[in-house]
């Protein structure tokens, strides 16, 4: 199942075995060792050869937009995304709780959505009746801004149709399997929940038949869950042992004995790989929001939840302890460059996360600086060593804005640890500014690498190396090799 907003469904799981080491010459030597074994297995349609990764450095513009992006070379393309972004009108996220509150007409309104609702309940029990396979689905209108039908007594009789058929076929020994549920726009008791939940719960003998849930996605969109009505969908959950995918939108969730209960329920679920919470207006409550992070789910979309920077705090936290989490969606909140430095930071100490969406926030320029940061920090050689490199999506920009942009950024996070090394190495400046705070017993191993990755440009790498020949630290250098031949000549000596 995909995701909602931009998220995408087809991402790229990155595997980086590297783990957060400090700089030093092990970098080198196993992308030495990685190289050797890619010339021995080179064949003629090189589909196997990693050196296509040395092609995507050479283009000018990425090189240009990954070394200079933290000086503000590209604020203005950057500002001008944004401004694009900003220009798009989108849904308000403040529907939770208001539209819970019953309009003065609503029995007018809700009588047409009425006879919809008890049409799809016939419906169900003709399914039960005819097919041992269905699935449970009840949904008022396509789109999410439509009207909630509101519960009325009318309808119980529909839903124990439902249920009755589906206790009479297992009383007879027959199998129900219930493979999917979908519930939108219509709401439910905890009454009527708590029925479902029960029928799911009784487990086959071998005298009776049983309502087997193989259901994969559950989603509960609109449905004005109360604190009882949250605590039996964890049951639920519970109970789905082959749940895949779990979507509550539009339903808040501001108890925290309700959220735990969500929480650890996911938590321990072994198959649940997607958890959508869009619309739960998360962001009136840090805390309650730091407990559903702690579900662990693989891929939790937080998109539209108001989430502010007190929000942005906790999911710093969250990400720093390095969760199993590997994708997040924080779009369409109230995040602004404070927050994106903070998250940035997390970001860096963090290796499991692949994907991560946060466009159209209030992020200008200077956030999205923090925020490429986090994978390609150039301040020292050590710097971009410790970067993060399992990230592999980034979505800062909305998909409607600069696609050569995003293409950069996509580039750029798509360099492993050497290639980064490598690339900051590239020109003479450059070269010269890491290598100051370089031990002097690195510096041939840094050349004679750089000058293995690179050279097709044999004669700017002859440039640059004799630039640095003449550099001030080279006596040093020449200094510490000498009295490492020495050394090493005493030692032969006295062996002989």
């Amino acid at each position: 199942m995909g995701w909602d907003s931009d998220y995408e469904s087809d991402h790229r799981i990155y595997n980086d075995d590297d783990d957060r080491r400090i700089y030093n010459s092990s970098d080198f030597e196993d992308y030495e060792e990685d190289e050797s074994d890619d010339e021995e297995e080179e064949s003629d349609d090189d589909e196997d050869d990693d050196s296509g990764s040395v092609e995507e450095v050479k283009d000018e513009t990425v090189e240009k937009f990954i070394r200079t992006f933290h000086n503000g070379d590209f604020d203005t393309e950057f500002d001008d995304a944004l401004s694009v972004e900003r220009g798009v009108t989108f849904r308000s996220t403040a529907r939770p709780g208001a539209s819970y509150n019953k309009p003065d007409n609503w029995q007018e309104r809700n009588r047409i959505g009425l006879e919809k609702v008890e049409e799809q309940l016939q419906g169900l029990f003709n399914e039960v009746s005819q097919d041992k396979h269905f699935i449970l689905h009840l949904i008022h209108g396509q789109d999410d801004e439509e009207p909630i039908v509101w519960h009325e007594p009318i309808l119980d009789r529909y839903w124990d149709k439902v249920e009755g058929k589906i206790n009479r076929r297992r009383q007879l020994g027959r199998v129900t399997k219930i493979r999917d549920m979908c519930i939108r726009n219509v709401e439910m008791t905890k009454e009527r929940l708590a029925a479902i939940v029960a029928i799911l719960s009784i487990q086959p003998t071998f005298l009776r038949g049983t309502a087997t849930n193989s259901c994969k996605v559950v989603i509960f969109d609109n449905v004005n869950l109360c604190e009882e009505g949250i605590m039996c969908l964890s049951k639920l959950i519970e109970i789905s042992l082959e749940l895949r995918e779990f979507r509550l939108r539009h339903n808040r969730i501001d108890n925290m004995e309700s959220a735990r209960c969500l929480s650890r329920s996911l938590k321990s679920h072994t198959c649940v790989n997607q958890l959508v919470l869009t619309h739960c207006d998360l962001g009136s409550s840090p805390e309650i929001l730091f407990v559903v992070l702690q579900s662990d789910v693989e891929y939790i979309n937080l998109d539209n939840n108001n989430i502010d920077s007190l929000g942005a705090v906790k999911i710093a936290e969250y990400l720093e302890s390095d969760p199993p989490i590997e994708g997040l969606c924080l779009a369409y909140n109230k995040l602004n460059d404070d927050d994106a430095i903070l998250i940035s930071q997390a970001m860096k100490r963090n290796t499991n996360l692949v994907t991560i969406h946060l466009h159209s926030n209030n992020i200008t320029s200077i956030g999205v600086k923090a925020l490429l940061t986090c994978a390609f920090d150039s301040s020292s050689l050590n710097a971009i060593s410790e970067s993060n490199h399992t990230l592999v999506g980034m979505y800062i920009f909305s998909q409607r804005v600069n696609e050569s942009l995003r293409g950069c950024i996509d580039r750029l996070l798509e360099l492993d640890r050497t290639q980064k090394i490598v690339l900051a190495l590239q020109d003479k400046e450059s070269l010269l500014k890491y290598l100051t705070n370089v031990p002097v017993e690195l510096i041939p191993e840094v050349l004679a690498k750089r000058g293995r990755i690179v050279d097709e440009y044999q004669h700017k790498h002859l440039n640059i190396v004799y630039s640095t020949m003449r550099w001030w630290n080279m006596p040093m250098l020449y200094s510490y090799h000498h009295d490492c031949c020495v050394k090493s000549n005493t030692k032969r000596k006295r062996d002989d």
